[in-house]
């Protein structure tokens, strides 16, 4: 047992978690569903998230909401914006020993595949385990597709996967693929869960596919915060991620 094993309990309280993504505005802006930060993050925890993912100013601002009943992640990097000419790097905004005095049950690190700063970041990664690792601190790593044309590319979803435990990560967040996820979780010894991306009509349908092929859990931002009643939507995700799962069955391509 160590401090990664006890923080992870926090967050993975029966081996699956519901992480509600609540650091969109530390790329976007306040967009619509996190103009209000204190009415968000009440409405995901009463809902019943595991554990919420935000930047470290709203870690600090909001704690009184969460503290107690949800898991904290915190990112600690970014430093870009939609106005950047390079969306597609993110370097260190926060270090690991700041999101630890913030109270975080984890910290969360991000990797654009296929980007050209790709190395920068996986070294950013790297230093990141080791700091983490050295305090008790669990790692998520988000680890995408650079290009958005290859987000649900088994191909590319399966390297994104892999390369995030290869380099250590306690658990990976990417997204789901119709086709050959249950091979890609078997792959990766490292829990996997599912990024929501944009806001979809059916979320509750893929999250019940990608959990009968091995995901841990999801983290789903703009499928929760921008649903017409974001409390009753995490307890709808809720309830499959945590409930009875049948075996897997991928959806193939025509």
């Amino acid at each position: 047992m160590t401090g990664v094993d006890v923080r992870l309990r926090r967050i993975f309280r029966d081996g699956k978690a519901v992480v509600c993504p609540l650091d969109f505005g530390g790329f976007m802006g306040p967009v619509q569903g996190i103009d209000d930060p204190p009415k968000i993050v009440g409405e995901v925890v009463a809902g019943g998230a595991d554990a919420i993912l935000v930047n470290p100013g709203v870690a600090r601002s909001e704690w009184q909401s969460y503290a107690g009943r949800a898991g904290l992640i915190v990112r600690i990097t970014g430093g870009s914006t939609r106005f950047s000419p390079n969306p597609a790097f993110h370097t260190l905004v926060c270090s690991v020993e700041e999101a630890c005095a913030i109270g975080a049950d984890a910290v969360c690190v991000m990797v654009l595949v296929g980007s050209e700063q790709e190395q920068e970041m996986f070294e950013i990664m790297g230093d990141v385990v080791s700091d983490a690792h050295g305090l008790g601190i669990p790692v998520l790593a988000e680890v995408i597709p650079a290009d958005p044309a290859h987000n649900f590319d088994p191909e590319w979803i399966s390297v994104c996967a892999r390369v995030g435990y290869e380099l250590g990560a306690d658990f990976i967040k990417t997204y789901f693929t119709s086709e050959g996820f249950a091979h890609i979780v078997r792959a990766c010894r490292a829990p996997i869960i599912i990024a929501g991306g944009p806001k979809v009509a059916d979320p509750n349908t893929v999250v019940r596919q990608a959990m009968q092929c091995g995901a841990a859990g999801i983290a789903f931002g703009r499928n929760v915060f921008q649903s017409a009643d974001p409390r009753a939507k995490v307890r709808e995700l809720s309830a499959i991620v945590h409930g009875p799962v049948a075996s897997c069955g991928e959806v193939r391509r025509a």
